[in-house]
């Protein structure tokens, strides 16, 4: 075991282990980092605020500051006298390749904010910690190219975005880890990562009723703010997060796995472990919601209303005289008649348990696309609800609205309903967020979000046991309520470089960023590589032979695009067809069989 000592010599403490030296400033409650190589990794405020709905938690004074040491570890412990709470107690563990931080509030209070790493000190206002590094990793997928952004711009990371508004595009993964990566290097642009070393600044906590975890800078510094918007109640006692600090990470993908690890270590998720590969699941996908763009793009409709057998029909027909049969058929938005009790809309989809029966006969799985949180048909008493009692989002700790998901999992899953495959869920990213929003239970933010999964999810495993979970949640905390993690749209509609890529390379790289994130943080996740909105046909060429090497290979489109006008031509068809079966012989699947009951005037 590596160990860890500390030097205290005329009123200086110097801690030194094996991938930093720390030397704590008392009276500033500072902790000025060095790296192994003697590069510096700035200045840790070693304080903290946890502001309530009654006002700002601010540091009066600075009690005491102790210290205590094993061969492992050093303990501090700073005590501050706040102008909020009865108490506050920082505590630093100093380990060999970590630095741990976390506070604890004494007093009553609904939590709106906790910043860590930085905090309110009278006089000065707030503190935050010295910021050494020039570039941050995000694992969140907020911008359409970018992967390393400069150190002086937030992130977010969030269960909460949406993608029909500009500036809150970070819902693609809601949520991804919650842990971003620190580099001293200035990248080379924003789509390329510097070389290491990389610090790797996470979080850990039992409970997460926050709907943000926020990288906070300023000039020349930055904290972790959380938003928790006074949905949790401080009792008498409130922990923060704990803040973890791993050195020694060649790149942010390594330092995602070091992460996970940790997290499992503390008991917060799962210890990596392989799980045995089902073929079924592993089989390419085609999903029809960018045909019906492509469609509606054409002729003007809106491309919910082209959910319907008929053109489903039509396009696996197509694709198979093409030689493209996939495995999983995902049917799309908006198949059901309302959201939120999912029975199908009979004019667009008449006998959508017969397509299922049929597809199933052929040897091909069906999933149904699964809009979270939509209130669209469940009673009011179900829902998260507006001050005027409004409706807003299926609230999971309800229970009518635990009854509403569990039927509707019955409806799509069950031998009395549409007997589907699985699910393809979507929109975790309206997660509610507000301080006004009323509720049925205590979580909130992360937490409730989970929960409305673990509902689903146990319903479906109850009612079809090998049923296909899919999800856009690489954060290792949903790991239970998910069987396939999908990379999301590739394109951002509402932002300004969205859909316009700066190079023919640029939507593989994205892509290969995410999946990376995913392969670091949940290994053991199979991927599902998406593949809708693409540039033009140039770029589903390119994304058709990159996606095997990603995860499970999809398909959006069946004719044309919608972003770039014309039919698809038969040499990218071609190379599509040829993709999948490179990929099926790479893992020992078969083609399902497809017979095409009807001439497909459109195949070339």
């Amino acid at each position: 075991m590596r160990r860890v000592a500390a030097v205290e010599a005329g009123g200086r403490l110097e801690i030194r282990a094996g991938h930093y030296t720390a030397v704590i400033d008392r009276g500033r409650l500072l902790a000025d980092v060095t790296g192994a190589d003697g590069g510096s990794w700035g200045m840790l405020r070693l304080l903290a605020s946890v502001d309530t709905l009654d006002g700002p938690d601010e540091t009066t004074r600075v009690e005491d500051v102790t210290w205590e040491s094993t061969e492992s570890c050093v303990r501090l412990t700073v005590s501050c006298a706040s102008s909020l709470w009865a108490a506050r107690t920082h505590v630093v563990e100093f380990h060999p390749g970590r630095i741990t931080f976390g506070a604890t509030v004494r007093g009553e209070g609904r939590v709106t904010t906790v910043r860590l790493l930085g905090g309110a000190r009278l006089p000065q206002g707030v503190l935050p910690s010295g910021a050494a590094h020039h570039t941050v990793f995000s694992p969140n997928p907020d911008h359409p190219w970018r992967v390393a952004r400069p150190a002086v711009e937030p992130a977010v990371i969030s269960v909460n975005g949406e993608g029909g508004e500009p500036g809150v595009g970070r819902w693609l993964f809601t949520p991804a880890p919650t842990c971003f990566g620190l580099s001293r290097a200035r990248a080379a642009d924003e789509r390329s990562l510097p070389e290491g070393p990389w610090l790797m600044l996470g979080l850990a906590s039992a409970r997460r009723t926050f709907v943000d975890v926020v990288y906070d800078p300023t000039p020349g510094g930055f904290s972790l703010r959380c938003e928790y918007q006074g949905h949790t109640a401080a009792e008498g006692v409130f922990t923060t997060p704990e803040v973890l600090l791993l050195f020694g990470a060649a790149d942010p993908y390594a330092g995602l796995r070091a992460y996970r690890d940790e997290l499992a270590a503390r008991g917060l998720a799962p210890a990596v472990a392989a799980r045995p590969p089902d073929g079924d699941r592993l089989q390419p996908i085609f999903c029809g919601w960018g045909a019906q763009c492509a469609l509606a793009a054409a002729d003007g409709s809106p491309a919910p209303a082209l959910s319907r057998r008929a053109l489903y029909e039509e396009w696996l027909d197509a694709l198979a005289g093409r030689g493209i049969v996939p495995g999983t058929i995902v049917v799309d938005d908006k198949w059901q008649e309302r959201y939120a009790t999912c029975r199908p809309d009979a004019a667009k989809w008449p006998d959508l348990a017969g397509f299922v029966a049929d597809r199933q006969a052929r040897g091909q799985r069906v999933l149904l696309w699964w809009k979270a949180w939509d209130p669209e048909g469940a009673p009011a008493e179900a829902c998260v609800r507006a001050p005027d009692g409004t409706p807003l989002a299926i609230d999971p700790e309800s229970p009518e609205g635990r009854a509403v998901i569990e039927d509707a999992m019955a409806s799509m899953l069950g031998p009395d309903g549409l007997n589907a495959d699985g699910l393809k869920i979507d929109f975790t990213g309206r997660t509610p967020s507000g301080t006004a929003l009323r509720h049925a239970g205590p979580s909130w933010g992360f937490d409730l979000l989970h929960e409305l999964l673990a509902v689903a999810y146990r319903a479906a495993k109850r009612v079809k046991p090998d049923s296909l979970i899919v999800t856009h949640t690489p954060d290792p905390g949903f790991l239970d309520v998910t069987d396939m993690i999908r990379l999301n749209d590739a394109l951002h509609n509402d932002h300004p470089e969205g859909l316009v890529p700066p190079s023919d390379e640029a939507v593989v790289e994205q892509m290969t960023y995410r999946a990376r994130v995913v392969h670091a943080a949940c290994p053991e996740m199979p991927v599902d590589t998406d593949g809708w909105r693409l540039p033009g046909e140039r770029h589903l060429w390119a994304y058709a032979a990159a996606a095997p090497r990603l995860g499970v290979p999809a398909l959006y489109y069946a004719d044309g695009m919608d972003w770039e006008p014309g039919r698809v031509g038969a040499a990218t068809w071609a190379a599509v067809a040829d993709a999948w079966a490179a990929y099926r012989a790479e893992h020992g699947l078969t083609a399902p069989r497809h017979r095409i009951d009807r001439r497909d005037s459109s195949a070339p």
